[in-house]
């Protein structure tokens, strides 16, 4: 019974301690004895909120992850892939059922240079309106395309282009060759537009200076006027077919950028214009940018702007 009783005794120390730890004008005198929260109450196992020290129930739920003092916010980096992307997009290209009018009215440039017939076609020689003979080649033999109306075909004899003759276009691949030269064609730009981006990033890693070029901030606005005499010579040399690629009347802005130095394969100091270009082709339109390089009001060169590639 002694021993119960003293047992007794301990355990409503214990307990009252407890509380008294937590009375907010008592626990100073406990915490001068030495005694602490910890030495009264167990620490409950986690996940047991039953168990849980109760200065932690009192507190706010915590933040995850670590909190650095007085962290200065992070500074916002440009994705360079998405500048690279908006300067040197992929071209506008034109679905091909619009190209062909959904095959009702397809344009003359379109049209392959020649076509097979999967049968024997016979051509008629006419003279003055009379026919006084005919022909025949076999399937697989070239011929030549001259208009299509409807599903009806005209084709030229390839090695006797007087003589003609009218086909189903069904019985040719002239469908599948505009098809195959369009597919050909949109693979090709976007292979370069690919390459091209890959040049212009190694361009900009090598020198983070070119960024500024590539985003328009390298000149002033006064040097678009397009009543700079300084254009006369890159207009003259546009007009002259210098660029195989783009024409006068395809560049839509000029800008002057003074005395510039290049690298590559025109290494050296020049006075430069950046013109850019909207391209129309059957296919859609293509912008691009190209500089040209002067020295003495005579152009010596066309280059890209970043990758300083000529062109």
């Amino acid at each position: 019974m002694k021993g119960f009783f003293s047992t007794l005794f301990v355990v409503c120390l214990l307990v009252g301690g407890a509380w008294l730890a937590y009375e907010p004008y008592l626990k100073p005198l406990l915490e001068e004895k030495g005694i602490t929260l910890p030495d009264l109450l167990p620490v409950g196992e986690p996940g047991d909120p039953e168990g849980a020290p109760l200065e932690e129930a009192n507190q706010s739920p915590a933040v995850s992850g670590p909190i650095a003092p007085n962290a200065a916010p992070s500074l916002v980096v440009p994705d360079i892939d998405l500048i690279i992307e908006e300067k040197y997009p992929m071209p506008d290209i034109i679905p091909l059922e619009e190209i062909v009018d959904e095959w009702k009215n397809v344009p003359r440039r379109a049209f392959p240079v020649e076509v097979l017939a999967n049968e024997p076609v016979t051509f008629q020689l006419v003279i003055d309106g009379e026919a006084v003979g005919s022909s025949s080649v076999a399937p697989g033999t070239p011929l030549k395309p001259q208009s299509l109306s409807g599903d009806q075909l005209i084709i030229a004899n390839a090695a006797n282009p007087g003589m003609s003759t009218t086909i189903l276009v069904e019985k040719t691949d002239f469908k599948q060759r505009i098809i195959q030269r369009y597919n050909e064609y949109v693979d090709k730009v976007r292979a370069e537009v690919m390459a091209k981006r890959s040049r212009v990033k190694q361009a900009l890693e090598a020198d983070p200076a070119k960024m500024a070029v590539l985003t328009g901030q390298a000149q002033p606005a006064a040097a678009s006027d397009p009543g700079n005499p300084n254009f006369g010579p890159v207009k003259a040399s546009l007009k002259a077919g210098d660029v195989a690629s783009v024409t006068l009347e395809e560049a839509i802005s000029f800008v002057w950028n003074g005395t510039e130095t290049v690298a590559g394969d025109f290494a050296g100091t020049y006075e430069t214009a950046t013109v850019r270009f909207e391209v129309s082709t059957i296919f859609g339109t293509f912008p691009v940018n190209y500089k040209c390089l002067l020295k003495g009001g005579r152009v010596i060169a066309w280059i890209d702007p970043v990758t300083e590639d000529p062109v």
